[in-house]
């Protein structure tokens, strides 16, 4: 168990940390705008994608990453109950579940839960 907690702490920092720093250098250079927008949410995927497989590495279970998106959830219902980085609501929803999500799927695969193209016909 205490491997999963340190597994699901070390992704989220890892992201967080990561989220964090590309914020900072997409507002230096951008103001909030839609090419905004669209840069920080497809980072903030990618990211997802980076902090689920990192989960998944050290927790070497399937809950580790399920932990990690509820996690990332809890993170987005506070973001969008708080809501002061002046974000569309929409926005705040639709990356927020969108990175759990993917996050998620992402440690799924990296453990081979998921079915690759090889498994299909």
């Amino acid at each position: 168990m205490l491997r999963i907690t340190l597994a699901v702490a070390a992704g989220f920092l890892i992201m967080s940390v990561f989220v964090i720093a590309t914020q900072v250098a997409l507002l230096r250079y951008l103001s909030p705008t839609p090419a905004y927008f669209l840069a920080y949410g497809v980072v903030r995927m990618v990211y997802a994608v980076i902090g689920g497989c990192v989960t998944a590495a050290i927790g070497k279970k399937y809950e580790a990453p399920t932990i990690l998106g509820a996690l990332m959830m809890g993170a987005a219902i506070g973001s969008l109950v708080t809501n002061r980085s002046g974000e569309p609501v929409w926005y705040v929803v639709v990356v927020g579940l969108a990175g759990a999500v993917v996050a998620t799927i992402a440690g799924y695969r990296w453990l081979g839960r998921l079915p690759g193209k090889q498994d299909f016909p």
